[in-house]
């Protein structure tokens, strides 16, 4: 059965790099720049975050200091939900997943903002 949770909530890191996104005007708010982080973590660092097991450790390490964003917001068409059960089969947790791989990615993200080397985005890619 799937989890109930309503809401998530970034760490404060990755709600930095998410804010610094939107505030470069790449990103129209820092939820997609989020949205973008988790992409970002699936694309290029798919080995960090392969398994459930690997997801629910990053999970735990993450604060909860940013934003809290509502499901409804962050999946209103349930496709996350829908990608998270095509990558990890039988996970009972998708929004938990998504919180870890926003988090990750954005974490990433904001190493190359760091760098100098984040802006413009297509250079990252």
């Amino acid at each position: 059965m799937a989890e109930s949770i309503t809401t998530i909530v970034l760490s404060g890191q990755a709600q930095k790099v998410a804010n610094q996104m939107k505030d470069s005007g790449t990103f129209p708010d820092a939820l997609s720049a989020a949205k973008f982080g988790m992409s970002y973590a699936i694309k290029y660092y798919w080995e960090d975050v392969d398994t459930p097991e690997k997801l629910s450790k990053l999970n735990s390490i993450y604060d909860s200091r940013g934003t809290t964003y509502n499901i409804g917001s962050l999946d209103p068409d349930n496709y996350i939900d829908k990608l998270m059960s095509a990558l990890y089969p039988g996970t009972n947790s998708p929004y938990a997943f998504m919180r870890a791989l926003m988090c990750f990615g954005l974490n990433k993200l904001g190493d190359l903002l760091d760098e100098g080397r984040l802006f413009p985005i297509n250079k990252a890619m």
